[in-house]
């Protein structure tokens, strides 16, 4: 019986309006482009069976919990099969009645956001005013193959970290991030991040089950810094994504807290100082310590959230607010005194959410996020000493609103709808007291940048998202049936917005005999400059949860993706200060510059080993398309920042330059932007293809161990061709003014390549196009990993894994993956391409959560981090001739990343607290966190360029530090 037949015979006249009533809003959206929705909601699922094994059929099945609104019901299917999807997270209470049998009851059934709970029901003869009582929880998911790891209340709060997505996520099995965090010196910039072979910052940051991301570059970054304690559950699908989940990349799902019928709160302080840390150890670098590291001066944490009734049983209202601070001291960047400079920060959030159960079967969420990350003094870190007129000002303001409906249109058919907006404005501004007369002055020799900020930059982007999803149950059809199915669409837009002090920059070069700074160049810049790009996505999935014989679950998906981007009409700005280097120009719209459409299956197995639900065997198999912002649009754009640099002489001596001392067209020596790159329309969309098998087992209580094999390639990757040359253009070129060229880490000889003597007019020709490189498609990641699971009882959790893996391939430069950053066509970049080891290979991963409650309420914790170190890449740039007698930078591999490899990393925190009960309800917890423990202040950043500087250890992880916190709770 087909889906539309039996949806007609099942439901009211009522319940079809409301179904049109969703898609009717959604739809009246259509012109906007994707989100991806993945569960914010849990199910439970399971038969009613009588003690023979024969099936009950129309026994009544509800559930409640705190975490309902209103308690849900319904009854089983012919084959006394149930279902209830849509269960916010929470610990719930399961009942089955039926004329004959005694009440079953079950309590203690805890639904996290992605998990299904399976609950198979037996019946004992005799009066329903009997209740069989039973306690305990699920602990196997016995239906998904999704590799998820979740966060709930007692991981995010307990466990010493640095607060933050990142922190979070780099607690979880197999995750490598490229940052290592300490107390949360990081947590005001993001990191990038991979799991089990995926690409770096391919990353989703979803707020309850919306895709509300930065939309520039790759789409794989934020711009909205969170409240860590706004969460009710951190939830990060990494593998096995079913088919409404687009990427195969780090997808976080965040889940607002919501309120309750009874009053609840929470207040946090955290505190740290610089007398609560070590001393910073400088490393070692040709026998003398290099000056690294960013201590803290201060942080300051604190928090506050309210929840409850407006209405019992009907409106829920929470809020919640945060107010953090933190300050660092930049020790290799100093003021004129020699004193470190400070890098301030400051962030703030305000989250409100209103839940409102409109009538039994309808309930409607709103939901506002607002915040600002503010850096005060943010340095350009190419000098040494930047001052504090130089620096930018970040105020950067973001809000996201969110607005979602869910409707149980029968017992077993429910929609979800959902629709954000996100804003934002990403400033580098100009400090306060500096004036439109003021320009950047750089003294290249002497490492400093004073006067004003290089320029002003404001980057506005929006992103709205929205999506209609489905949820229907069917027993009694050759097994059970859960169909998931669903519509997304958005349109985001990112522009980029450039503007320099009177067109310049002032360059100097040291110093002469009567330390006067040496006049050196002049950079003129097209400002003001505007840049406009746009994309939209659209998708569409299905997905069929099939149970045989209640231990075989099918997991049959099937995804369908529109991708396009563009960037529209746009004229040159015409106040620009130089409009005889950068003449007005109108640029027509691009048209879509990619029409993408794909189709990506998602196939899973699940077996119930024992029959008892207590190991659970899974294979499964997916195609992702790699996400995509506005980059491939940005990338070919010929709008945007733009300059010249000139040779810069002073011929009155005074230092200051007028147009006539270096605006000569004979003194250009550099110049950038405007654009000689195109997009192939024809290229394919990059994707990955992931095999994973794996077996689980209930080990004892709710303690679960599993080990995972995972294996993925990448294909269809893109990279740059110059189209003006071809390969055969260039010719071998073993000597360079008569030497001998030799690999200086191998000393072996080398053998680049210039362009042929013979036709030297191919240097300097340039027609780039962005497309399919196949050699790129050679790549492989394969890893076995352990895991174990506990959830907090019997006063300890558990959350640890140990991964074994190896990600090799062909090298392309450029950032995710996409080698936008490379040139195909020259084949001084293939050498040593192949047999690199990528991205955040670290051949060893493991990681441990935990926490024990001792006597006394004596809480303690513990979260430790071992990375094997990351690959090195070593490069040398040679001077090579260009075929018309000049010398060109040519860089090169000297040998493949791995060879060499940073110091392995391990990171220990633990945590310490006393749990004060007081009046049953209200507790108030004082603890202390002591990051990286064994102090070990590794290097994490060695310079790979080949030279006098070749190793030079130029990042560290932080000292270790003691953070005290005091929360309360009712």
């Amino acid at each position: 019986m087909s889906f539309f037949v039996i949806f007609r015979h099942n439901c009211s006249f009522r319940s079809v309006i409301l179904v049109s009533l969703h898609f009717l809003i959604f739809s009246l959206m259509v012109q906007h482009t994707l989100t991806a929705q993945v569960s914010t909601t849990g199910k439970i699922t399971g038969a009613v069976t009588d003690s023979s094994g024969a099936a009950v059929p129309n026994a009544s099945v509800s559930v409640k919990s705190t975490a309902l609104l209103a308690p849900r019901s319904t009854h089983t299917e012919a084959d006394g099969s149930y279902q209830f999807d849509l269960l916010a997270p929470g610990t719930y209470e399961l009942s089955v009645t039926a004329a004959g049998f005694r009440t079953f009851s079950q309590t203690g059934i805890v639904i996290t956001a992605g998990f299904t709970a399976t609950i198979n029901s037996k019946l004992q003869v005799g009066e329903v005013t009997q209740t069989v009582k039973v306690e305990g929880e699920p602990v196997l998911d016995l239906q998904s193959n999704q590799t998820a790891t979740t966060f709930d209340q007692n991981l995010l709060q307990d466990i010493p970290s640095g607060r933050d997505p990142w922190s979070t996520v780099a607690q979880m099995p197999g995750a490598t991030l490229g940052t290592f965090d300490v107390a949360g010196n990081n947590s005001y910039q993001q990191s990038a991040m991979q799991v089990h072979g995926s690409t770096p910052a391919e990353q989703i940051y979803s707020f309850n089950g919306l895709d509300l991301n930065w939309p520039g570059a790759n789409g794989g970054y934020t711009q909205f810094y969170t409240n860590h304690d706004s969460f009710d559950e951190f939830q990060v699908v990494a593998d096995n994504a079913p088919a409404s989940v687009p990427i195969g990349g780090v997808y976080m799902n965040m889940v607002t807290k919501s309120g309750s019928n009874q009053l609840h709160g929470q207040a946090g302080f955290y505190y740290l100082a610089a007398g609560l840390q070590a001393g910073v150890k400088f490393p070692v670098y040709n026998g003398k310590p290099v000056t690294s590291g960013s201590p803290f001066d201060m942080t300051r944490d604190a928090t506050a959230s309210l929840g409850g009734p407006l209405i019992k049983d009907r409106w829920w209202l929470f809020g919640s607010y945060r107010s953090y601070d933190l300050r660092q001291r930049i020790l290799s960047i100093t003021n004129q005194a020699g004193t470190p400079v400070k890098d301030v920060n400051h962030q703030t959030n305000t989250d409100l959410r209103s839940d409102f159960q409109v009538n039994s079967k309808n309930k409607f969420s709103f939901i506002w996020l607002y915040n600002e990350q503010n850096r005060f003094f943010r340095r350009d870190t190419s000098y040494a000493f930047v001052s504090e007129e130089a620096s930018w000002k970040q105020i950067e303001p973001a809000y996201i609103l969110q607005g979602l409906w869910t409707s149980q249109i029968t017992n077993n058919f429910l929609l979800d709808s959902r629709v954000g907006w996100n804003k934002i404005v990403f400033p580098l501004s100009y400090q306060s007291g500096v004036t439109a007369n003021d320009v950047n002055v750089t003294n290249v020799g002497t490492g400093t940048e004073t006067g004003a900020a290089p320029y002003a930059f404001a980057n506005p982007a929006w992103v709205l998202k929205y999506s209609v999803s489905g949820s229907w149950y069917k027993g009694n059809l050759r097994g059970t049936h859960n169909l998931k199915f669903g519509f997304e669409s958005g349109k985001a837009y990112n522009s980029y917005i450039y503007q320099v002090h009177q067109g310049i920059n002032i360059f100097f070069n040291g110093l002469d005999s009567n330390s006067l700074p040496i006049p050196y160049q002049v950079a003129a810049f097209d400002t003001p400059a505007t840049q406009k790009n746009y994309f939209r996505d659209t998708g569409a999935y299905f997905q069929d949860t099939w149970t045989i014989a209640r231990r075989l679950t099918l997991d049959l998906g099937l995804r369908y993706d529109h991708f396009n981007t563009y960037y529209p009409q746009q004229t040159t700005d015409p106040a620009v200060t130089f409009p005889q280097l950068f003449p007005q120009t109108t640029y027509p719209t691009s048209g879509n510059l990619v029409n993408w459409n794909t189709i990506s299956p998602r196939l899973g197995l699940a077996f119930d080993l024992t029959g008892k639900g207590d190991a659970v065997v899974r294979f499964s198999y997916g195609r992702y398309y790699k996400m995509q912002g506005t980059g491939l649009a940005e990338t070919s754009n010929p709008v945007g920042f733009a300059g010249q640099y000139y040779s810069w002489i002073d011929g009155n001596g005074d230092r200051i330059p007028q147009q006539s001392e270096w605006l000569v067209p004979s003194q250009l020596v550099f110049a950038f932007g405007g654009s000689s790159t195109h997009i192939n329309k024809n290229m394919s969309r990059p994707y990955s293809e992931q095999i994973s098998a794996g077996y689980e087992k209930q080990l004892w209580g709710d303690l679960r161990a599993g080990v995972t094999y995972y294996y993925r390639t990448k294909k269809s990757m893109i990279g740059l061709e110059n189209t003006a040359v071809q390969t055969s253009d260039y010719a071998p070129v073993t000597t360079i003014a008569g030497q001998s060229i030799i690999n200086g880490v191998t000393g072996k000889p080398l053998t680049l390549f210039s362009f042929q003597p013979s036709d030297p007019t191919k240097y300097g020709q340039f027609n780039f196009v962005v497309t399919n490189i196949p050699k790129l498609d050679d790549n492989a990641y394969h890893g076995l990993e352990f895991t174990a699971v506990k959830r907090l009882s019997r006063k300890w959790q558990l959350l640890t894994g140990f991964t074994i893996q190896r990600q090799k391939g062909i090298f392309g430069r450029g950032s995710s993956d996409d080698a936008l950053s490379d040139n195909f066509t020259d084949p001084n970049n293939d050498i040593n391409r192949a047999n690199n080891y990528l991205n955040y290979d670290a051949t060893f991963v493991f990681k441990l959560d935990s926490s024990y409650e001792f006597p006394w309420k004596i809480g303690t914790s513990v979260n430790f981090q071992h990375y094997t170190g990351f690959p090195i890449q070593t490069t040398q740039t040679f001077g090579v001739p260009n075929g018309q007698g000049v010398s060109v930078g040519e860089t090169v591999i000297l040998q493949p990343a791995g060879v060499l490899r940073l110091p392995s990393v391990n990171m220990l925190n633990l945590r310490i607290s006393r749990d004060f009960v007081l009046n049953d309800r209200w507790r108030l917890i004082p603890n202390a966190d002591f990051f990286n423990v064994a102090n070990a202040q590794t290097v994490i950043g060695q310079v790979g360029t080949f030279g006098s500087s070749y190793l030079f250890p130029y990042s560290t992880i932080n000292p270790f530090v003691t953070r005290f916190g005091l929360r309360f709770t009712f």
